[in-house]
């Protein structure tokens, strides 16, 4: 509470938790106190990866499917919230989106062959692997970011591995230390990529709260967790969400 008395309210909110978590591992004297539940949520997820692949395979539009099913795994935060069920996650297939630019990806990917998709959460990754596996099929090159250690259940490069996203996509280390994407930190090579590739998909609120307002285009695929969030994007909590954001114009990149 001393170290958040004193912050700057004016940074995005994973910016705080980054201090604020390195303050409980400090304290428990554990490096990766999420580290046993990112397994689970990582084992969990891959007994479903079959079920899902099946879905996007029998669907009209599966790329349409497969991006339906990253943004729901984006449920699977125990940073914001831990009332929900991985079992669960089937029974979501018939929520609409409230905000839906689908269109405007699927035109953009059309035209694109590098693609920079920037991961959330561990468990959520096996549902980005679908859509990252659709997109190479396509003959997209993907580069697949996560975070540069562990910071509470955000994907690292280990747990990358464990999912085999490594098999289906170039999969980097950002250079970010927090639960989004923190810009002066981040590595040269995410920064090229940033800015170089055809099309970005960021996941999660946390990327979104620490690229919203970057200038150039960035597919955000999420679901609103909080009202500031929500009220931003003109959705409702809980909905789920893809949204052309930030500009056309490639000026000053992180």
């Amino acid at each position: 509470m001393a170290v958040l008395s004193k912050a700057d309210d004016s940074v995005p909110p994973p910016y705080l938790s980054r201090d604020v978590y390195n303050i409980i591992s400090e304290e428990l004297g554990v490096d990766d106190p999420y580290k046993e539940i990112k397994k689970e949520s990582n084992r969990k997820a891959l007994n479903m990866y079959s079920s899902l692949k099946k879905l996007v395979e029998e669907s009209e539009d599966g790329l349409f499917e497969a991006v339906r099913i990253a943004v729901i795994g984006n449920i699977i935060d125990f940073g914001a919230s831990q009332n929900f069920r991985l079992e669960d996650l089937p029974s979501f297939k018939e929520i609409p989106f409230a905000v839906n630019d689908y269109s405007k990806l699927k035109s953009d990917l059309a035209k694109a062959n590098k693609v920079l998709y920037i991961g959330d959460n561990a468990g959520e990754i096996v549902f980005d692997k679908v859509l990252v596996e659709l997109l190479v099929d396509m003959g997209k090159e993907v580069f697949f970011a996560v975070r540069s250690k562990p910071i509470i259940n955000d994907a690292t490069m280990e747990d990358a591995l464990e999912v085999g996203m490594n098999e289906v996509a170039e999969v980097i280390d950002s250079g970010s230390d927090a639960p989004g994407i923190v810009v002066d930190r981040v590595t040269n090579e995410f920064k090229h990529l940033f800015r170089d590739a055809h099309v970005v998909i960021s996941k999660g609120q946390g990327n979104f709260e620490t690229l919203e307002d970057i200038p150039r285009t960035v597919y955000f695929l999420l679901r609103a967790k909080c009202s500031v969030v929500a009220d931003i994007l003109g959705a409702n909590i809980g909905d789920m969400v893809i949204y052309k954001g930030g500009s056309q114009c490639h000026g000053l990149l992180l």
